[in-house]
């Protein structure tokens, strides 16, 4: 009984998506009852919790067994990211999970024995928190095409916002990135100013296979001194563009010198394992929301006018923040749906110079956004924070 199994193609897969292996050549032995197929998902790294798990099968006529191991894949990662800003390039060797797949068979043999066999192991599958949508699913479908293909080998960073998005002149701006191989590449910024002129920085890094990796981007933290946002003499940043040479696409940003009254960022983890941070400089209001739980207590004999009978057992409060993107493209319209639905989001509160601010975490609120007009060249949007604490004291 040969079994061979196959695993979609590339070594990246998100988890919110179906991960079907295959097995086929299944065939029960001669007397045997119960015949099923087995695949085990096995944790090289230790950091899928509860691994290995262990799935059957009945296959059908062919000798095929589907399996699709996305639920046993799809857990929470202890995902991080560097701020205040540190490093031009940071690995991150824990934010994707590393597994093999084994396949076997189980049967009752002709004596009443329970029978396992276990084949080979494949090679290693690194599934990445995230999913894409049933659209993006069938146009991969349509075109033989995946996830893997587009963003990783295809050297797109892991985000929808689109390139040419307006930022804060120290927007602490990130791009991240799944090498296809390890190697060293040179991380490269270049910016230009009101006068024309530009310059251009590059650093050597070493490049990890199946790992994330974090570019913070801000051209004055690479180089404060030739990257100002604004040099010595006056002359203001316009631009700057962001890519690693051999590896990736050019990247990018518009830099908005003009007064904006607020300045907020949030950095939310979107769906393709990435980490985006959004500019917020619209109207902002601060709220905060209180909840009380009450205990009777009988009046008591003599009780005079003050004494009460219900008594604060517990009181709680949360801040909640009213906040307006500002004005932007419909492009980056399209792509904040994508920030709307993430579960992982933290506001950078009071952040108008380098590395500045209170980093707060949050839970975007639920509801029906407007995020573009036809009869609007740019649009903005109101968004609920609730902040991811109930606080008891101050």
């Amino acid at each position: 009984m040969a079994l061979t199994m196959t695993v979609p193609s590339g070594t990246f897969h998100l988890s919110g998506n179906p991960l079907l292996v295959k097995i086929t050549g299944a065939s029960a032995p001669a007397g045997s009852t119960g015949y099923r197929v087995l695949l085990r998902v096995n944790s090289t790294d230790g950091l899928l919790v509860g691994a290995p798990f262990t799935d059957a099968r009945a296959p059908d006529a062919t000798g095929e067994a589907l399996f699709d191991v996305s639920g046993y894949c799809d857990q929470p990662l202890d995902r991080s990211f560097k701020y205040p800003l540190s490093g031009g390039l940071v690995p991150y060797n824990q934010q994707t999970l590393d597994v093999t797949f084994t396949p076997g068979e189980t049967w009752i043999d002709s004596g009443g024995e329970l029978q396992e066999t276990w084949g080979e192991s494949g090679g290693g599958h690194y599934v990445v928190g995230g999913g894409v949508g049933y659209g993006t699913l069938g146009r991969y479908n349509d075109s033989a095409g995946s996830f893997y293909q587009e963003y990783v080998t295809g050297g797109r960073f892991l985000t929808h916002m689109p390139s040419g998005q307006r930022v804060h002149p120290f927007q602490p701006s990130k791009l991240w990135l799944l090498a296809p191989e390890s190697g060293e590449h040179e991380l490269r910024i270049k910016v230009w100013y009101q006068d024309g002129s530009s310059h251009q920085y590059s650093s050597v890094h070493l490049f990890f296979m199946n790992i994330m990796h974090e570019v913070n981007c801000l051209p004055c933290h690479a180089d404060s001194l030739n990257m100002p946002p604004v040099r010595a003499d006056g002359i203001r940043m316009t631009r700057y563009e962001v890519w690693i040479e051999g590896m990736t696409g050019h990247y990018l940003f518009e830099v908005d010198h003009g007064y904006h009254g607020q300045c907020h960022f949030l950095f939310a983890f979107n769906s393709l394992g990435g980490l985006d941070v959004i500019w917020l400089h619209g109207e902002a209001v601060l709220q905060f929301k209180t909840e009380s739980q009450m205990v009777g207590s009988p009046f008591p004999a003599g009780g005079k006018q003050r004494d009460r009978t219900l008594v604060v057992a517990s009181r709680t409060g949360q801040r909640i923040w009213k906040l307006n993107t500002g004005w932007k493209s419909r492009q980056e319209m399209e792509a904040i749906r994508d920030l709307l639905l993430s579960r992982e989001a933290w506001l950078l509160e009071g952040a108008g110079a380098y590395n500045g601010g209170t980093l707060i975490p949050v839970t975007v609120g639920s509801g029906t956004a407007e995020l573009w007009d036809t009869q609007k060249e740019l649009c903005s949007l109101d968004l609920t924070l609730e902040e991811a604490h109930q606080n008891q004291y101050l």
